[in-house]
């Protein structure tokens, strides 16, 4: 009777874990296609720059914050009495990083501020190496060199093209480095969900700019793209890419999130008729690789640790 019921176990356990990493690839792969339209929406939208940031932070704010309290009320409550340093640097750096990720889309090319957003695995190791005193490995020193040559090619672009465009490129490394932050605040608390925090941080942003805007002076197709961003495309997006590093390797996440620098610039040029530019696609193509080549070594090594 042992014998016939040790294989069966066996293969249980290794259908468990192959089921986790299929879930795991599966959700995050769902949360980076929820957030490839973000750009183009906002983009889309004929309104100013804070009015949009008001509206694509309220929205997924009270629908997150209304979920946690729902599905998680005690982990919730907990968090709200006492988020802790790394809670409060989240909900600031947060916060920062979706004006800032506004500024950037509406004053570059949406190429551009993707490429250059997509750098901020980079800039988050050096920040854990400040504050968490994690080791720089080679592999990260070639990819932030490669990385930054690859923002070099785009800038370059960028100052050739409209003085605003600089502008918005330097917005976009704005975002990078604020989520590089919410990141590493995250990671040094790794025994709570920053879910909460994603809500409080996202009220927190549409409250400072209320006072200075007037948030219902929109027009009715506004209010569609609006609605369409802020219930469906960010809530699903945050929480599904939140949820995707429970059941895979953070090194297949970042791999990952790479799709929406890859498929958002190629929406917007169908779809916006918008050219990026023989610079951003070839800075873009740098960064690109060079990001992709870093993560498969990580997700590599990962697997060999594992074995």
């Amino acid at each position: 009777y042992l014998l016939n019921t040790r294989p069966k176990k066996r293969k249980s356990k290794f259908m468990l874990n192959e089921n986790k990493q299929v879930k795991g690839l599966v959700l995050t792969t769902i949360g980076v296609l929820a957030i490839v339209p973000d750009s183009i929406l906002i983009r889309l939208i004929q309104a100013d720059i804070l009015t949009i940031t008001f509206w694509r932070a309220l929205i997924p704010g009270v629908i997150i914050s209304l979920g946690v309290m729902i599905f998680y009320r005690k982990p919730t409550i907990s968090f709200l009495k006492a988020p802790k340093m790394s809670g409060l640097i989240f909900i600031i750096s947060h916060s920062f990083g979706t004006l800032f990720f506004v500024i950037a889309i509406e004053l570059t090319s949406i190429a551009s501020a993707l490429f250059i957003i997509s750098t901020s695995p980079i800039f988050a190791a050096i920040i854990s190496r400040i504050f968490l005193n994690e080791k720089i490995t080679y592999r990260m020193i070639f990819t932030i060199f490669g990385a930054l040559l690859g923002i070099g090619v785009i800038s370059l672009g960028s100052i050739n093209s409209e003085s605003i465009f600089a502008i918005g490129d330097i917005a976009a490394l704005g975002a990078a480095m604020c989520l590089a932050i919410s990141l590493t605040a995250a990671r040094s608390a790794s025994n709570f969900s920053m879910i909460p925090a994603v809500g409080v941080s996202s009220l927190l942003t549409s409250l400072c700019i209320f006072y200075f805007i007037e948030p219902f002076n929109l027009l009715y197709s506004d209010w569609v793209f609006i609605l369409i961003l802020g219930v469906i495309f960010v809530p699903i997006a945050t929480c599904l890419i939140a949820t995707g590093p429970r059941y895979i390797t953070s090194a297949e996440v970042s791999l990952l999130l790479l799709l929406e620098a890859t498929l958002a610039p190629i929406l917007a040029w169908f779809i916006l008729s918008e050219f990026p530019g023989f610079e951003t696609i070839l800075g873009g193509v740098i960064v690109i690789s060079v990001l992709v080549f870093s993560n498969i070594i990580a997700l590599r090594q990962s697997k060999k640790i594992v074995q």
